[in-house]
């Protein structure tokens, strides 16, 4: 059995720290940095990851924009404030408040029953491996596409996990925990610390009726001739909420997500995000 890989944070003098090593891989973080530049500085990390992701195959003049499982509407905020027209959905009445008072277009609807017209791209943030049916979900994206549009899909493969990646993920949380850079006090994470229900903890957690990444992969190869895929880290995820507020937070996230990368690309873990985008 291959032990986890190594994970490791140099915090400084009390926590004060410039550089953030996670791994063998080190983060630089002092002003002026590329690593510390944010571009977008009221953009949480994780709404970063997601918009630079999403903005290279939008059309960069603007277009009209749909986003189908907007959240608390941050990305689709983003977008608006980058001229593009965008229309957000979600079925939690709390989340389209949150995205309207944002300023966003957010209506509480179903999908794939909602539609708004024809949009330069469709987006699934995160969102179509809870939604069924899948092929209609797809179908109706496609139907929903102007010409030379394209549907984004940003989602995960939970069901690729094994036991030595959260052998990493369960060390990693483990340090930010000792350092009290985070609070363990979800259920799903207490698991995860478990040295005997790490991987029964993680199936118990998604859900069974949850597309694959794979079958939604398939599904837009069955509709589009070309779609691109892509790997992506999406562990930093799972503990952005239980980080302790400070100014730190998005580049511990930025190490964390780094980490995965690295260690993903050398064969060392399994990646766990998964990214489409098929176009018309």
């Amino acid at each position: 059995m291959n032990p986890a890989p190594p994970v490791m944070m140099k915090l400084g003098d009390e926590c004060n720290f410039e550089k953030v090593n996670l791994g063998e891989r080190q983060i630089n973080l002092e002003p002026g940095s590329a690593s510390n530049e944010l571009k977008y500085a009221r953009m949480q990390f994780q709404t970063r990851y997601t918009y630079d992701f999403v903005k290279r195959f939008l059309p960069s003049e603007g277009g009209r924009v749909l986003e189908v499982g907007c959240g608390a509407g941050e990305l689709a905020a983003c977008l608006l404030k980058e001229g593009y027209a965008v229309v957000a959905i979600d079925s939690d009445r709390d989340s389209i408040a949150a995205a309207q008072r944002l300023g966003v277009d957010a209506r509480l609807a179903p999908w794939p029953d909602f539609n708004g017209g024809q949009f330069d791209a469709v987006l699934f943030t995160r969102s179509l491996h809870h939604i069924h049916p899948l092929d209609e979900s797809v179908g109706r994206a496609t139907k929903s596409l102007a010409e030379g549009g394209c549907i984004i899909v940003e989602d995960f493969a939970y069901d690729s996990v094994d036991e030595k990646t959260l052998r990493w993920f369960r060390s990693a949380i483990r340090l930010l925990e000792a350092t009290g850079l985070l609070i363990v006090g979800d259920e799903f994470l207490e698991k995860i610390l478990s040295k005997t229900e790490t991987l029964n903890a993680w199936q118990q957690n998604h859900e069974h009726d949850l597309h694959t990444a794979a079958e939604i992969g398939a599904q837009l190869e069955k509709i589009f001739s070309r779609v691109i895929r892509e790997n992506a880290p999406y562990y930093f995820r799972y503990i952005a909420g239980a980080i302790t507020p400070n100014d730190k937070r998005d580049a511990i996230l930025q190490a964390f997500a780094k980490q995965e990368e690295t260690l993903a690309t050398d064969g060392s873990i399994v990646p766990l995000g998964r990214r489409f985008v098929a176009v018309r």
